[in-house]
């Protein structure tokens, strides 16, 4: 299946690939990461199927949606022992991927993770960021029209930031296209029915490098305190100053993290 996929590489060394979070949201926005890296490391990514630059690539109607997209991880990932970095649902994805094929996982690097449990994400449309003066860009006039949609999408997504200006200005780059929202209630409900479990991490916590954390994420404190019963506080490092995309809200603080992550792989 995963020679159909259009898979996304820049830069020579080391291979890492970056699994994004949704799930089944875009990977361009992991772009940047890409970038920083690219001097040292063979950095890849794409868009799991049915989103993105892979969604016309079909899903059997007779296998588990989350069992594709990780049967398309073990064909794009290449055999011998690669580090993963994921990112919020990519974080569990990441996790899903090394406990089916540890020997193929080198090492972790999970930012912004949702909890294995998912407690992080109870009440979470209350824990977004509401940004009140967002709602003077739109009028009675636009209800019920192309606009009104396109308001409620990028609000969304401007709602994981703590700056809402910011957080607009960052989802002007997105578009329906970068999200499959039946897709994602699918995925966390497979997700639901065999989640990692602490033996799980119990196992796993060695190839952990590092816990990135924001102090603003939305998913904050309840995912770092259900990593805190599994990975010692010198892999958890929670970073100020920015939200849910901290190579957009504080690049500096989490190139260095990252960086100082690769390093101890």
């Amino acid at each position: 299946m995963a020679e159909q996929l259009t898979v996304r590489c820049q830069g020579a060394g080391d291979p890492v690939y970056l699994i994004g979070g949704g799930p089944a949201f875009t990977t361009w926005n992991l772009e940047p990461i890409q970038r920083h890296l690219r001097k040292h490391y063979r950095v890849c990514r794409w868009d799991m199927r049915g989103v993105g630059d892979n969604a016309g690539l079909t899903l059997p109607p007779d296998k588990p949606a989350l069992s594709v997209w990780l049967a398309d991880m073990a064909a794009v990932l290449p055999p011998e022992p690669v580090l993963l970095w994921g990112h919020s649902w990519g974080a569990l994805q990441s996790l899903l991927f090394a406990r089916q094929f540890p020997r193929r996982v080198r090492g972790l690097i999970l930012s912004n993770p949702v909890d294995p449990a998912l407690k992080s994400l109870e009440d979470i449309e209350r824990k977004r960021y509401r940004h009140p003066h967002l709602d003077s860009l739109l009028s009675l006039d636009d209800m019920d029209t192309s606009k009104e949609r396109r308001f409620a999408f990028r609000e969304k997504i401007a709602s994981y930031s703590m700056d809402g200006n910011q957080g607009w200005a960052y989802s002007a780059g997105f578009d329906s296209n970068d999200t499959n929202n039946t897709l994602n209630v699918r995925i966390w409900d497979e997700y639901r029915q065999a989640p990692i479990t602490d033996a799980d991490m119990s196992r796993l916590t060695p190839k952990l490098a590092q816990l990135i954390f924001c102090r603003g994420d939305v998913l904050m404190p309840e995912n770092l305190a259900e990593y805190a019963r599994t990975a010692p506080s010198a892999k958890r490092h929670v970073l100020s100053d920015c939200a849910h995309f901290p190579w957009e809200e504080n690049p500096a603080a989490f190139y260095t993290s990252l960086s100082e992550a690769l390093g101890q792989l």
